[in-house]
């Protein structure tokens, strides 16, 4: 196995425009961030950060996700008044694009409890709620995050690689929060993106109709071990820059995370 791949696997659609107010901030080192990369093939800077530390880039990434889940009469499922405190949120990842946050997602957990899972709210109760109790109970021990409302702006140009870089943030994530799994759920046609990162739909898991009728909904697994090995080749040497720069505390910044 080539050296780098055994190093990288040690490590382990928005049309509004964001109001300018929001995201006038002097810069990301007013606050501490956990890490962040300029990624070449999209043209984007992506800021991995907490709540907390980052409070005007935290609001700019959920105007932006209101905005596009509305766009799509889904907006409930940003479940916006729940969230926007931060709390429920461990880390947010954000893809910024001459100071306008034009992507991301969040994360929740560890988890150290099944019942925390925003997850079982989708399945309320129907078919397939066991088994995604059983899927999620026995990763626990390793490390557990859910990773939510991922969003990118549609009309962004080169939006293909402006995706890809979110999915491979999933895994850049898991090695940040020092875990081995992170599930989401998932309309089907968003599938093929998210695997390109490593992840695996959960066949076990009966899909639902959720946010409403219009969408099958599926559980995706990552686990942090394994994804190297389900990625296109060309992808690794990518993840390995990356996952350097992640790494590499920028100057003046202090890094909470680095050993």
């Amino acid at each position: 196995m080539p050296f780098w791949l055994i190093c990288w696997g040690c490590v382990a659609y928005c049309r509004e425009v964001l109001p300018a107010d929001l995201l006038a901030f002097p810069s990301w080192t007013s606050g501490d961030v956990v890490g962040e990369f300029f990624d070449a093939l999209s043209s984007r800077l992506l800021v991995v950060a907490r709540p907390a530390a980052q409070p005007d880039l935290w609001a700019a990434y959920l105007h932006g996700a209101r905005v596009s889940y509305a766009q799509h009469g889904v907006e409930r499922a940003v479940d916006y008044d729940r969230v926007r405190d931060g709390d429920s949120t461990s880390l947010f990842v954000v893809a910024v694009d001459g100071g306008r946050v034009v992507g991301g997602f969040r994360v929740q957990g560890p988890y150290s409890r099944v019942d925390q899972a925003y997850a079982l709210r989708e399945w309320a109760g129907r078919e397939g709620t066991k088994e995604l109790r059983r899927q999620i109970s026995r990763r626990l021990s390793g490390g557990v995050i859910e990773l939510k409302a991922v969003w990118v702006n549609r009309d962004a140009v080169r939006h293909d690689a402006l995706t890809a870089v979110l999915a491979r943030m999933f895994v850049h994530v898991l090695m940040l929060m020092d875990v081995r799994y992170a599930f989401c759920t998932a309309a089907e046609h968003a599938v093929p993106r998210w695997e390109s990162s490593g992840g695996v739909v959960c066949t076990e898991v009966t899909p639902v109709a959720y946010p409403d009728e219009r969408y099958r909904t599926l559980l995706m697994w990552w686990d942090h071990l394994h994804a190297a090995q389900l990625m296109p080749a060309d992808l690794l040497p990518v993840m390995v820059s990356e996952t350097t720069q992640l790494r590499r505390p920028a100057s003046g910044v202090r890094r909470p995370w680095v050993a």
